[in-house]
Order: structure tokens, then C-alpha cells, then sequence
């Protein structure tokens, strides 16, 4: 990046156009897109209910663990049988 292009003009130059990515976009791909943010926000959601515990000694919520855990289960179930994969595996 030289002096004179701005970290803006730096991002839009290697960005990719979401009419690219959508054109690009198959039902698997979209399904697997699908499985992985729900991974990636149950997990967020998880990782929340422990910070609570852990940092502000709140009392940790069980049920709610076992529920983000059971989500981020489904999810993974989900995106591992699109790629032919198990969790055995």
C-alpha cells in the first residue's frame, strides 16, 4: 500500500463484489455457508455463557450450555453431511 492510497481505497481494490460471490453461489456452497456461520454464532453464544462465569463470577447457566452446545452440534452435523463427512470421522 503506498503513501497516497488509503487503507479504504486498499480494501476496495481487493475486495470481492457480493454479486460475484452471490452469481458464484451454489445451494451446497450456500447450505455449507449456511452450517458454518450457525457454528460460528452458537459458539460465540457459548463462549459468552462461560465468559460470564469466568469473568463476572455469575453463576454458570447449564441449561443454557447444553443448549448453545446442542446447537453448535446441529450446525457441525450439518455441515460435516454436506461435505460426506461424520463425527465419528
Amino acid at each position: 500500500m503506498s503513501n497516497t492510497t488509503t487503507y479504504q481505497q486498499f480494501v476496495n481494490s481487493i475486495v470481492k463484489p457480493g454479486d460475484e460471490i452471490i452469481c458464484q453461489l451454489t445451494p451446497q456452497k450456500a447450505h455449507m455457508l449456511h452450517m458454518a456461520v450457525g457454528v460460528s454464532g452458537e459458539a460465540g453464544e457459548l463462549l459468552d455463557a462461560i465468559k460470564k462465569n469466568c469473568v463476572y463470577q455469575k453463576q454458570i447457566d447449564l441449561n443454557n450450555v447444553m443448549e448453545e452446545a446442542g446447537d453448535i452440534l446441529f450446525y457441525l452435523t450439518g455441515l460435516l453431511g454436506e461435505l460426506d463427512m461424520t463425527l465419528e470421522e
